[in-house]
């Protein structure tokens, strides 16, 4: 067929191309999972598609040229150029391109979501050192954009963990919607083989198969479910960014050599600019929720290139700009270093007034008149005008006092943030633990998957060599 240019460029080629360059492994395992499968039913021809396909997916894939319209029909071609059109048409008894296309799309998107949370490991491992690091250096922070109370350092980072470690869960909770086989669901209403779709998703490495086939084929919301999961990183990088922005702002916050640039104008500049990009990536994340969303709105419940085909290439960038921004905070992080002097620029009674109100009510002053006796003792918190010691209120308001009297759980008290840190290590502990377990199951699935193919193989060499061992014997006898 000749295919309009137009077609052939924005579509066919395009298409093509991200194929050839990422899902082609993808399409082999599972075009060699359902041929394993119809051999194992006795279907005619499907023991040499198993063979063929072993022997094809160790060439190159031709570029597109037009004469197929994708790398499905591509690895077609070559089976039946090269194995015969019947070899190459057992491999597709009951299968469509529907539940296969979506098999290799949810498996190259697995693989990528599997990298990525390796590096959001790696980010999270070096928060976590940097707070042990910086365990009980004080900070102010604020609410509504003004200093409101002190911290830590270290109770900040373990915030910033605990928010983290939800859009970690976000990401794990997306994978196991993704985490599921479409092959053997055919067109939409089932392969008319009796195929085991259950062995199928074991042989690839899928947790299990997406029950019912023609949500198979049909949903999108595993895309979709992804893209929401990455907004919340990308509005959570993008916060924790804006906070070190504003402390590098004023020297709190001193970038490394290797990730800052100068000015071309003023000498004295050294500007932290990995920040700004890493958050630039953060915003691509929220972004891409608009348009996964609009590949999901108002098509009908059946199989659809808008959510099926057309939300690859948008997640491919999405995953690609998730794992800029983790490796670029990870980095900022690694290299540069905080300033406890410029950390603590806002400390001033002000800050701490809330002590005081609660040094008054301690003291049996009515919370009410408290409040109002240290707003009229403002600004400075004068002690004269609150009719209290001098000594005793400024030893109430330290700092050391601050902290030590919240020793609530996930508070700033010395041994509150101990704690917190042991937890947040267990967390990351476990999600390493549970990483390792999907990666090996993943893993040793494409190793089944060859060994199977190997005992195949070695299977056949002994009866081809029994055959003609049988035949000697015979030429003998007839002798």
């Amino acid at each position: 067929m000749r295919w309009h240019g137009v077609f052939r460029r924005w579509v066919l080629a395009r298409h093509y191309r991200f194929a050839r360059e990422a899902l082609v492994p993808h399409f082999f395992d599972a075009l060699t999972a359902y041929a394993l499968e119809l051999a194992r039913l006795g279907v005619p021809r499907a023991e040499e598609a198993v063979a063929a396909l072993r022997e094809l997916r160790t060439l190159p894939l031709p570029s597109f040229t037009g004469e197929v319209e994708d790398v499905f029909f591509s690895i077609q071609a070559q089976l039946a150029e090269h194995w015969g059109e019947e070899v190459a048409g057992a491999v597709r008894r009951g299968l469509s391109r529907n539940d296969l296309d979506l098999t290799a799309f949810r498996a190259y998107l697995r693989d990528r979501v599997l990298a990525l949370l390796g590096d959001f490991l790696r980010l999270w491992a070096v928060l976590l050192r940097v707070a042990r690091a910086q365990a009980g250096v004080p900070l102010i922070l604020h609410t509504h954009h003004r200093p409101a109370q002190p911290t830590t350092l270290d109770h900040y980072l373990l915030g910033i963990e605990g928010l983290l470690f939800r859009d970690y869960r976000r990401l794990v909770r997306a994978l196991s919607t993704l985490d599921r086989c479409p092959l053997g669901a055919s067109a939409l209403a089932g392969s008319p083989y009796p195929v085991d779709r259950e062995r199928l998703a074991a042989l690839l490495g899928f947790s299990g198969p997406v029950e019912n086939t023609l949500d198979a084929v049909s949903s999108g919301d595993y895309a979709l479910e992804l893209a929401f999961a990455l907004a919340g990183l990308g509005a959570s990088l993008s916060r924790f960014l804006t906070d070190l922005l504003a402390f590098a702002e004023r020297g709190a916050f001193v970038v490394g050599e290797s990730l800052a640039q100068g000015s071309s104008f003023m000498p004295q500049k050294r500007n932290p600019v990995v920040l700004e990009h890493a958050r630039i990536y953060a915003g691509r994340l929220l972004g891409g929720v608009g348009t996964l969303a609009a590949l999901n709105h108002n098509t009908p419940f059946t199989d659809l290139n808008d959510h099926s085909t057309g939300v690859l290439e948008p997640l491919a960038g999405l995953l690609e700009d998730a794992e800029a921004v983790l490796e670029l905070t990870r980095v900022a992080l690694e290299e540069s270093r905080f300033d406890p002097a410029l950390l603590l620029v806002e400390l001033s009674p002000e800050v701490l007034a809330s002590e005081a109100v609660d040094f008054l009510v301690r003291r049996g002053v009515p919370l009410g008149e408290a409040y109002r006796r240290v707003q009229g003792a403002l600004p400075g918190v004068r002690p004269e005008l609150l009719g209290v010691e001098g000594e005793e209120l400024v030893a109430w308001m330290g700092l050391e006092a601050f902290f030590a009297r919240r020793e609530v759980l996930g508070g700033v008290g010395p041994k509150a943030r101990a704690e917190a840190l042991v937890r947040a290590r267990r967390r990351l502990r476990e999600e390493r633990q549970a990483l390792a377990a999907l990666r090996a199951r993943v893993r040793l699935a494409r190793l089944g998957l060859v060994q199977n193919l190997q005992a195949r193989e070695g299977e056949k060499a002994p009866q081809e060599k029994g055959d003609v061992e049988g035949q000697e014997e015979g030429h003998q006898g007839l002798g």
